[in-house]
């Protein structure tokens, strides 16, 4: 069985279909910004932080949907930034978790490396708009540029001309043999790099009169060397112990430190690419994963996100001033949107029920202990010693991946049947089904039609697992303080805001979904897409 069709293949079949798109007027550049974890109504609810040149320029100078959502149900950070830009969903994309298995060969591989493990775009089942842009237009650049290499990959596709990311085990910007050499990589690493913040402090910024949440929630992580409470201070790099340098690395990317990074290395990409100075359109891709990391270790109602996207604010209204003047307010065009956005801290939401003489429920699922180690010993009880260690060959969320017996009269269906029946009673999980259920294009009886669509659009027949679960709504599956990865609103609900070139300013309240970014981008560009989950965004 075929697992990887191959994003290659798919582009020699779509070149005779690429058309040029009507009159409107072509933009020399297209920057995406994804902000990781950045949650549909936190523009909304932030915006009395911000100051007028960044995301309140946006919205009052450009087109915002605030009714965008996902309509997949694995909301993370590899389906997310998959969806973007080839408009399609995991189904289609293939990209259906972060890490995932082959269900016959049991071979696992991560989303954004080919199958020897080399970071590339070779799990990608179809291709992105710089794809295509690239095939259509050769002189067309097109540049992945994130924290995270899934962003940078998944967003800018197979055919990007330009790929860096930040390496977090070796602290240096780094690319791969899948994608052309950066002659700028070392420069990029002498001026931007987690050095030149040793000792840096991560100050309050919100004024108090604003009414920002307390500097310590409920459950809430520690800063790497510190506290849950500010001032946080990078550790100093007084030595080089692997230990103290892994330290302060970590501390960076908790920091606004880091998103200083990925704007200077954005913006160092436009510069020695030349993007956006002639008639060759250009798209380049800006993975902000630091929302994502504060996210994960503070929660979304923390002092620390709300003081991080400060800083973000007045990024970004620097980024558009540099793009202002470097290529012209009619000759870009700017998105910003996010791969997916963030469940509530369970003891957060909890605790706020409790205040209004209320109840909610919410909690916490342990993988190892609430879920792997028991459904093995179900699984021995009714069919005895497994092939291999145990019947759970694998977890990658949302599958689970099972070691079925190969002979012995043991019915592979009725195994997972039994999985499922066990998992349905788990305290916290919402949606099981079985492998054999969702390829024939069904869920369990009582799902939500909604949810149900949602499911079968994450779920790959040769990818996705044996079992499929997720968590009920305010339950959350990881070890993280707050995570994201279900079909839940909160989950699916982004930013969606479009500024510079023909964008008319404009609030809309259409319900649209971020895969429509790609169609919208490549109609911008004389480009046609291949038929996939996306529309063009309504746009007057």
């Amino acid at each position: 069985m075929m697992f990887r069709f191959g994003c290659a293949a798919f582009l020699c079949c779509l070149f005779s279909a690429l058309s040029v798109a009507g009159a409107q007027t072509q933009p020399r550049l297209v920057v995406v910004v994804s902000f990781d974890q950045f949650r549909g109504d936190m523009p909304e609810n932030f915006r009395r932080f911000f100051g007028e040149k960044g995301f309140t320029r946006i919205e009052r100078e450009g087109a915002q949907f605030t009714g965008c959502m996902f309509e997949h149900a694995s909301n993370i950070t590899g389906p997310g930034h998959a969806a973007l830009l080839t408009g399609a969903y995991p189904y289609k994309s293939g990209i259906v978790g972060n890490d995932f298995c082959n269900v016959e060969s049991a071979q696992c591989v991560y989303c954004a490396a080919d199958d020897s493990g080399t970071p590339s775009a070779a799990q990608l089942l179809v291709p992105t708009v710089g794809d295509i842009l690239r095939t259509r237009s050769p002189r067309s650049k097109v540049i992945g540029v994130a924290l995270k290499d899934r962003a940078a990959i998944l967003m800018a596709g197979a055919q990007a001309s330009t790929c860096v990311w930040f390496d977090t085990d070796r602290y240096v910007w780094t690319s791969s043999t899948a994608f052309p050499a950066v002659s700028w990589l070392a420069e990029l690493n002498r001026n931007v790099n987690v050095r030149s913040h040793s000792g840096k402090q991560w100050n309050l910024r919100i004024p108090e009169r604003l009414e920002p949440a307390f500097d310590s929630v409920s459950a809430e992580g520690m800063f790497p060397g510190g506290s849950n409470v500010f001032p946080h201070v990078i550790p100093a790099l007084t030595d080089t112990t692997a230990q103290l340098r892994r330290q302060q690395a970590l501390a960076v990317m908790l920091s606004p430190f880091s998103l200083s990074m990925i704007f200077d290395a954005a913006w160092m990409a436009v510069q020695k690419e030349r993007l956006g100075v002639d008639n060759a359109p250009d798209i380049l891709c800006v993975g902000v994963s630091t929302t994502d990391y504060v996210g994960h270790q503070f929660g979304p109602d923390s002092r620390e996100v709300q003081e991080l996207f400060v800083h973000a604010d007045e990024l970004l209204g620097t980024f558009i001033d540099r793009l202002d003047t470097k290529i012209g307010r009619r000759n870009y065009v700017l998105v910003i949107t996010s791969d997916h956005g963030v469940a509530p801290v369970p003891e957060v939401i909890r605790g706020l029920a409790h205040q209004q003489e209320a109840t909610i429920d919410a909690g916490r699922i342990r993988r190892d202990a609430d879920v792997i180690q028991p459904l093995d010993s179900v699984l021995r009880a009714w069919f005895g010693a497994p092939q291999g260690k145990s019947y759970v060959r694998k977890m990658k969320e949302p599958s689970i991946y099972l070691d079925l017996p190969a002979s012995g009269g043991v019915d592979p269906e009725t195994v997972a049947a039994i999985a499922m029946e066990f998992l349905n009673g788990v305290e916290g999980i919402g949606f099981v089904a079985t492998r054999e259920l969702l390829r024939a294009g069904q869920c369990p009886p009582g799902t939500d039609e909604s949810e149900c669509r949602r499911v079968l659009r994450s779920y790959h027949p040769e990818r996705s697992g044996n079992i499929v679960l997720y968590p009920k709504r305010y339950w959350i599956m990881s070890g993280n303080v707050a995570t994201h990865g279900t079909p839940h609103d909160y989950d699916r609900h982004v930013p969606l805001m479009l500024f510079g070139g023909n964008i008319s300013p404009g609030t809309y309240a259409n319900t649209v979904e971020p895969v429509d970014i790609a169609p919208t981008v490549a109609k911008m560009l004389g480009i046609s897409m291949p038929v996939m989950d996306g529309r063009e965004l309504p746009l007057r």
